[in-house]
């Protein structure tokens, strides 16, 4: 048999994106590619690491980013401009929805 060790457990090793993540000095979204939410006011939305569009109308965006679907409400919004991994909604946004897909 072995004997049982007194005091405190050893510490959990830090994994290895977290060390990544510290030496490099980037925030996690950057890693990770989640959703990152850049708001300018209540008059501009811009959303990076973001997939496609789900839903559109001019009270209503929604888009997929990985795991999670990003719902903006208001009124007279816009899809200004879409590339492969951001976008940039306009117009008077009133509410901002984030769920967790299961995956």
């Amino acid at each position: 048999m072995f004997k049982k060790k007194r005091g405190c457990p050893a510490p959990p090793q830090p994994k290895v994106l977290g060390r990544l993540i510290r030496s490099a000095e980037l925030p996690l979204e950057v890693i990770e590619g989640l959703p990152a939410i850049e708001l300018r006011g209540n008059r501009e939305a811009v959303v990076e690491h973001c997939e496609s569009v789900l839903e559109y109308s001019q009270e209503r965006v929604r888009l997929r980013a990985k795991s999670f679907q990003l719902e903006f409400t208001g009124r007279n919004l816009r899809l200004n401009c879409m590339t492969d991994e951001s976008a940039i909604i306009t117009g008077f946004i009133t509410g901002i929805g984030l769920t967790q897909q299961g995956g």
